[in-house]
């Protein structure tokens, strides 16, 4: 049983739900207000039928979704080429998507809807679910073998030829789906047949990677050997030098013995210090000798200040280089912006400050002052103003027509106004009675109105004529009667 029906973008339906309760379900509206809509949702949903204008104006697709109270979810999907399925199964994370698959829906939507019609005799098939709008009540405008048809397919007999029909149908199938997976297994046994020399091909290879193995210990050991044989070759030739070197030294006589030179380095030593200090003290008696006689020595009590002095200069300077010489490391400062700015806006803080004490010196000055005295109302004034110019106005006018006046000649005498008094009464009753009249007229223009609605929506819910099958108009109902077509013919 269907229990939620949710319609999205189909005909007049942007987004609207049915929750569906067990029994009975009446759905009810004014016209034109998509009533039509669900039923035809229902028929696309079982039947799958070719495409029409179902999708909503402006969007991709429609989409029917029912709800089965065993938690089933049945979407049908119309797009402007094509249809698909999406069936969702208790308890499964994903849809299964039906495309491609013809007019008739598949045989897994089929069976969870359940909406099937009805086979019988003959071929044909009864719509026992979804009814046509325009159509009679059920079956009464088909012929009487399908009506036999259809009785006789609701007997203990016809399910059974129905139960037996599907019975060969299934055995049919389960025969085709025996011959094809017959064929399947044989292809499976010839692909094993093929791979029948594996397991000699699996030794082989073994046998191979062992082989490849050793082949591998033996080609270090033939490197480690070339590496030894290398390294001979090397000793040999170094013996053979040296041999020759040992033949050639051997005509030779011994070194003779070295005497201690201990004593005759510090001998030289000793020459070449005396040698630098005699070249010393001739340098300084040179530069001696062209200096005066040394000036008299006076107090050196400022002359030990200027010596602390330059020792704490020494000091300083030294501290300046280790600062220096820590500094070095550093990058260099970044460079100063151009406060060129900064001074404008400093000049302009001090402006706006010394503006800002006059202001305080002016408000306390004025804050001294009395307050000044408040100007009398002047709105009576203004009155008697307005009223004087309208006085005036009124002069001025006045003297206009009375100089209009004096050129005008003496009115005529009044005559009898009585029969004009009589005309005047009976053109009020003649409006009167008029008046009436309208608003009768308009009562039952009303009345009237309300009576073709409510035939018209009688009409409406009767769909076609009960005698004849045929489309019940209310404009013909209203003028010139409705013309009953004429009844096919039972065969």
């Amino acid at each position: 049983m269907i229990t939620r029906l949710t319609l999205i973008d189909f005909m007049a339906h942007a987004r609207t739900e049915f929750a569906l309760a067990p029994g009975l379900n009446v759905l009810t509206g004014p016209n034109n207000t998509g009533k039509s809509a669900v039923v035809e949702a229902l028929r696309c949903l079982a039947e799958n039928p070719p495409p029409r204008h179902v999708i909503r104006h402006g969007a991709a697709e429609a989409r029917v979704v029912a709800e089965t109270d065993d938690g089933t979810t049945i979407a049908w999907v119309r797009r402007p080429k094509y249809a698909l399925y999406e069936l969702t199964r208790p308890g499964a994370a994903e849809p299964e998507v039906y495309a491609k698959f013809g007019r008739t829906p598949p045989e897994a939507v089929l069976a969870a809807l359940r909406l099937n019609p009805v086979p019988i005799e003959g071929g044909e098939a009864v719509d026992v679910h979804i009814g046509n709008q325009r159509e009679p009540v059920f079956l009464l405008n088909r012929p009487g073998t399908v009506l036999a048809g259809f009785f006789a397919a609701s007997t203990e007999a016809a399910h059974l030829i129905a139960m037996q029909n599907l019975l060969t149908d299934r055995a049919r199938k389960s025969k085709t789906e025996k011959g094809r997976l017959e064929k399947r297994l044989a292809g499976i046994a010839a692909g094993i047949d093929r791979l029948a020399p594996l397991p000699d091909i699996e030794l082989r290879l073994e046998t191979a990677a062992g082989i490849e193995a050793g082949l591998a210990v033996r080609e270090e050991e033939a490197a480690a050997l070339a590496a030894g044989l290398a390294a001979r070759d090397r000793l040999a030739g170094r013996m053979a030098a040296l041999a020759g070197t040992r033949a050639a030294l051997a005509p030779l006589a011994g070194p003779p013995a070295l005497s201690p030179t201990t004593a005759l380095a510090a001998l030289s030593a000793d020459v070449g210090g005396l040698a630098g200090a005699v070249r010393h003290a001739a340098g300084r008696d040179r530069a001696l000798a062209a200096l005066a006689e040394p000036p008299r020595l006076f107090e050196t009590s400022v002359l030990a200040g200027r010596l602390a002095g330059l020792d704490r200069a020494r000091q300083a300077v030294a501290g300046a280089a280790g600062r220096a010489a820590a500094l070095a490391e550093l990058a260099a400062p970044p460079i100063v912006a151009d406060v060129a700015a900064l001074a404008a806006m400093l000049a302009r803080l001090s402006a706006d400050r010394a503006r800002g004490m006059a202001y305080f010196r002016k408000t306390a000055a004025l804050s001294r002052l009395a307050e000044p005295p408040r100007p009398a109302g002047v709105a009576t004034l203004a009155a008697d103003i307005g009223l004087l110019d309208r006085t005036r106005a009124a002069t001025a006018a006045l003297a206009r027509k009375n100089a209009g006046l004096a050129r005008l000649a003496a009115p005529p005498e009044t005559r009898d106004v009585g029969p004009l008094g009589e005309l005047l009464d009976a053109l009020d009753a003649a409006k009167g009675r008029l008046a009436k009249a309208r608003a009768a007229h308009e009562a039952k223009s009303r009345a009237l109105a309300k009576l073709a609605r409510g035939i018209e929506a009688r009409l409406a819910e009767l769909g076609a004529c009960p005698l004849c099958g045929g489309e019940l108009s209310a404009a013909d109902f209203l003028g010139r009667g409705h013309n009953h077509a004429p009844k096919a013919d039972t065969p």
